[in-house]
């Protein structure tokens, strides 16, 4: 079944080929086209971005033939195509132009239009700035004209970025003026201004508003990339991508220098890495459930943020923040979800969310429920007996979790006046997980005999809850200048686990020696998390820029171990195995920075203070401070070339719980044990940076002092036990360069590649009284093959390969496959289906780990059921105009005669 299946999807993909091969070579014989199919030629064959507004190109039509413009310049074909249909074009950089209707009376080339006071001027200055919405959120691809005061006659045009950013790079000194005419909002004009000086000119941030018209929604097209590189960050366009099915952590997986490891950790280029949604944190404790249960189709974009600055807490080395979508359109708006997967065992997922917007006040709510079964197992061997190697002794379990999970997420937002608007935030989860977790421990020599076997019947149940509120003030004041960010977040968390360990002892030939000690396991936890935050942002004059806010985190936390083992007939506490704990702390920060933007030169300096307090009830307390400056700068060569270089210290604290002198029985053979001697881990970071275009490489440099690992610390023998603990290592080090690099092959395939050329990386420190030292090179690679095989149809290749490496003194495997998905568009957008896999070429990626600490050395296999097929559909819903605002703010008619 599985080769026809691949035969049926090797055909498709032809068919799809061919077809479109097939209209390609129609087209070439007509000669009246769709200006639009024009451009998309033309981008192709000259590796450019056209942008423009759909509404306004698409009636025209003009006359090409290729052959009659093979060899001439790109400004020649757009002059002779688009000048007599009454439109313009501007270049807006080296890979982007602008269309737009032309402003003047008579059709002219851009460059004709330009006044010639300004262009013929040696001495040239740049003017830029920021356009926002009414909400104060980016106005993305909008046209800005900039005008002579004097007359208001025509200068060039810009268009805005995903920022709302516009740049004119080279303009004369004079008296200048700019007009902003967008369709859906009202027009302005800014105050005249000078430019001049040999200095750069920054127009402060201009707000718009909207319009008393009731027009169709506004469709702006243009080629906005799966992923956009820039200084400190990438952004992954999440809705661009066919890998969006499943829950966030499937995303996650897709995106540039994301690494998601077995037990689905999150780390982005192997930094610790803090998750953001909406620019709100996530608890470490709520933050795996969460993950798992949001929607990869809630998701608008991920912003992955490689250099971070003092902003953000000195316990993270990366932060990725997950932005949603949340409709902007008047009305009620909204769509429904439903994927689901399958390998070994299969899930499933419903999904809606819905969008309310009437005037200043916005709605938002979704929710869902997951279903499914998955598995994770773990085959390990040890052999710790010196006096005779081969013994050896295995710790083989599999854990088959039965899942039922729910969510749900809402939110309101209300605009106080143009400045001002405040929200409040929910999200939470219900989490129920059950089934068999069994284990195989056998004795014996290596390929020889088996001594003896014992087999563990386990079973586990645990219903987990975890919650989010949120409260948020935003104001932006003065244009722009002073910014102020006001957020409150409570998170509690809760997990109640049970767990029963019945085991029977064989012998080789399988009979029975003898029956354990049955016992059982209750792990209770109740923990509060509240957050208190205060970002501001003021801009002065000549590009200097202060940021600057403060953080409190407060943690309280309630855990309890109940150990039970019926050694008399009944179940009764174990006090060694036993405990409960009540930890408080609080983590006060205060940060600055202060940055400012030359022509070409940027630097940013930051400096951030925290303070540390715990009180582990009855064990110990804590108060300590410490002290993290960061670094940036930045020098552009021009638009598409830049150098930076950063420096971030990070700071990983001891957990709590290991603090403690705790002991939690695994298994029989396998002892963990707290440390109270543990210290935390400081990572030092310096990078080197460079854009060359779209080619982007980093060089990273990470010096760690004391890293933390879980390492066997004591053997026992004779009755076969190793005791393990976390302690600190006395160093390591890792170098890397990383690389991401897309390619706009021709209007029908892009490819972008990331990975580590190459790495090296080293630890250091002592295991069982034996100091060891392990150190390698590595290197990744991932590479996407975005495929757009007709209008509504895409094609996404994802193929990736590791080598092995070292971490923390132990040898790991690399692993390597091919994951691939169609998204097919369907009834205008309003539909989406998608359909694909994972690991579909090689074997199942399994995550193999070797130590060798002489008298004990071990390999440990991990697994799941990572091998899928999966499908999704979503259907889009509601109105699509954008409605008439009733916000008057008293200048309406003072705008009308600007």
């Amino acid at each position: 079944m599985k080769k026809n299946l691949k035969v049926s999807l090797i055909a498709l993909i032809c068919v799809l080929f061919f077809n479109q091969f097939t209209f390609g070579q129609q087209a070439k014989q007509e000669e009246t086209q769709a200006l639009t199919q024009v451009l998309s030629k033309l981008s192709a064959q000259f590796k450019v971005n056209f942008l423009y507004e759909e509404s306004q190109l698409k009636q025209k039509q003009v006359i090409y033939q290729a052959n009659n413009y093979a060899g001439k310049p790109l400004k020649q074909i757009l002059d002779a195509l688009i000048l007599p249909i009454n439109l313009s074009w501007y270049k807006v950089d080296d890979k982007n132009y602008s269309i737009f209707p032309t402003v003047s009376k008579t059709a002219a080339p851009v460059k004709q239009n330009i006044n010639p006071s300004v262009v013929d001027s040696v001495a040239k200055d740049q003017v830029s700035g920021r356009l926002f919405d009414e909400h104060a959120k980016p106005l993305e691809y909008t046209t800005v004209t900039l005008l002579v005061a004097t007359d208001s006659s025509f200068v060039i045009n810009s268009l805005t970025d995903l920022d709302g950013k516009f740049t004119f790079p080279s303009v004369k000194p004079g008296t200048y003026k700019i007009r902003v005419s967008p369709i859906g909002y009202s027009p302005y004009t800014t105050k005249p201004f000078t430019v001049g000086g040999n200095t750069p000119v920054n127009i402060a941030p201009i707000a718009m508003q909207s319009s008393g018209e009731n027009l169709k929604e506004v469709k702006i097209t243009a080629s906005r990339p799966l992923v956009e590189a820039k200084s400190d960050r990438l952004v992954f366009n999440v809705d661009n991508s066919a890998m969006a099915v499943g829950n966030s952590l499937q995303v996650l997986k897709s995106a540039p220098f994301v690494r998601i490891s077995a037990d689905n950790t999150v780390s982005l280029q192997g930094k610790r890495t803090m998750i953001l949604i909406d620019g709100k944190p996530v608890p470490d404790a709520a933050l795996e459930n969460i993950l798992q249960t949001m929607p990869a189709e809630n998701i608008l974009k991920i912003e992955l943020i490689t250099q971070p600055s003092a902003k953000y807490d000195a316990a993270f080395g990366a932060v990725i923040n997950i932005i949603t979508k949340k409709s902007q359109i008047e009305g009620f708006t909204g769509d429904v979800r439903a994927d689901g997967s399958t390998g070994k065992y299969a899930t499933g997922n419903l999904n809606t969310s819905a969008t309310y917007k009437r005037k200043n006040l916005t709605f938002y709510a979704s929710g869902g429920i997951n279903k499914g079964t998955n598995i994770f197992s773990i085959n390990s061997e040890r052999f710790q007996d010196p006096s005779d190697p081969l013994y050896y002794l295995t710790n083989n379990w599999s854990r088959l979790s039965h899942n039922n999970l729910y969510n749900f997420q809402a939110s309101a937002e209300l605009q106080l006046d143009k400045n001002q608007s405040i929200g409040l935030f929910a999200n939470g989860g219900i989490f129920y997980f059950k089934g068999p977790w069994a284990t195989t421990n056998e004795f014996g020599r290596k390929n020889i005999r088996t001594d003896s076997v014992s087999y563990t019947d386990a079973t586990f149940n645990q219903r987990a809850s975890s919650y989010t509120y949120n409260f948020n003030y935003h104001l932006l004041a003065d244009s722009g200048k002073n910014d102020l960010v006001v957020l409150a977040t409570f998170t509690p968390w809760k997990r109640n686990l049970f767990q029963d360990f019945p085991s029977v002892l064989y012998d080789g030939s399988g009979n029975i020696i003898s029956i354990p000690t049955h016992y059982q396991n209750r792990n209770k936890a109740a923990i509060d998390v509240y957050i208190g935050q205060a970002d501001y942002t003021h801009e002065f004059k000549k590009q200097w820029k202060l940021e600057t806010g403060a953080k409190f985190q407060y943690t309280n936390s309630n855990t309890s171990v109940n150990y039970q083992d019926n050694r008399n007939g009944a179940f009764l506490s174990n006090p060694i195995f036993s405990n409960e704990s009540n930890l408080k702390e609080s983590i006060a920060s205060v940060y600055g920075i202060l940055g400012k933007n030359w022509k070409k030169d940027k630097v940013q300096l930051g400096l951030r203070v925290e303070n540390t307090k715990a009180n582990f009830v009855g064990n110990f307390k804590q108060n300590y401070s410490n002290f993290f400056p960061t670094f940036l700068y930045q020098h552009n060569f021009n638009q598409d070339n830049n150098i930076s270089i950063s420096y971030k210290p990070t700071i990983n604290r001891a957990p709590y719980y290991e603090l403690v002198p705790y002991t939690v029985l695994i298994n029989q053979y396998t002892i963990e044990q707290g440390n109270p001697s543990l210290t935390p881990q400081f990572d030092y970071t310096y990078t080197l940076s460079t854009n060359i275009h779209k080619l982007n490489l980093s060089l990273s440099y990470t010096h760690t002092k004391g890293t933390i690992g879980l390492f066997s610390y004591k053997q026992d023998l004779a009755t076969k036990i190793t005791y393990f603990t976390r302690q600190n290592l006395d160093r390591a080090s890792d170098v890397s360069l990383y690389l991401f690099y897309p390619i706009k092959i021709n209007d029908w395939w892009e490819t972008l590649n990331s990975g580590t050329p190459i790495g090296y990386n080293m630890a250091k420190g002592p295991v069982l009284g034996t100091h060891y030292k392990l150190a390698a090179f590595h290197s990744d690679f991932k590479s996407s093959q975005v495929f757009k095989i007709s209008k509504n149809l895409k094609l996404q290749i994802d193929a990736y390969y590791w080598t092995n490496y070292v971490q923390d003194l132990s040898k790991n495997s690399g692993y390597k496959n091919i994951d691939a998905s169609f998204l097919l568009n369907l009834w205008e957008g309003k539909g989406q289906l998608r359909l694909g896999g994972n690991e579909l070429i090689f074997k199942r990626n399994d995550y193999l780990i070797e130590r060798n600490y002489g008298t004990f050395n071990s390999t440990e296999r991990v697994s799941n059921d990572s091998k899928r097929v999966f499908m999704g559909f979503t259907y889009k819903f509601g109105k699509s105009k954008i409605q008439k605002s009733d916000t008057k703010l008293g200048n309406e008619d003072a705008l009308k005669r600007l």
